[in-house]
């Protein structure tokens, strides 16, 4: 059976490092048991990294120790020039995970950011199915039965 590949926005990979309860923890549980890839860019690592200079510098180790031992799959940003369609819709941070997470034709696109719900074209015009890590975790319960 193939696994899910699921794109993951930074605010889910950040929440699921600093805590395992609830959506974003289990997400990288199931990761970490390997019944499913997740996907990442660059852009969110560098977000991921950012914030926990920022906010939560005693995570840092755990994030290097995590990726060095369950490394995600990290993808390329999207090039700047494919990112102008979404602008009516997004602002240019989100388009820019917009046209990353389409790059790599994921099965799902989970985040947080209430931006990417707010708009219903954003997942009729992607193609995408996004969601909450919740609603995914549902998911996944049904899925690895």
């Amino acid at each position: 059976m193939e696994k899910l590949r699921v794109f993951l926005d930074s605010n889910v990979f950040i929440s699921g490092l600093y805590s395992a309860k609830g959506g974003p923890g289990i997400i990288l549980d199931y990761f970490i048991a390997g019944k499913i890839v997740i996907i990442i860019s660059q852009k969110v690592l560098n977000e991921v990294i950012e914030v926990l200079q920022e906010k939560l510098p005693k995570i840092l180790p755990f994030l290097q120790e995590f990726l060095l031992s369950y490394p995600p799959e990290i993808i390329k940003d999207a090039k700047s020039e494919n990112i102008k369609k979404w602008s009516e819709l997004v602002n240019e941070d989100d388009a820019m995970i917009l046209e990353s997470t389409m790059s790599c034709e994921p099965d799902y696109f989970i985040t947080g950011d209430k931006h990417f719900f707010n708009n219903p074209l954003n997942e009729k015009r992607s193609g995408l199915k996004i969601l909450r890590p919740e609603n995914f975790v549902n998911i996944l319960k049904k899925f690895n039965r």
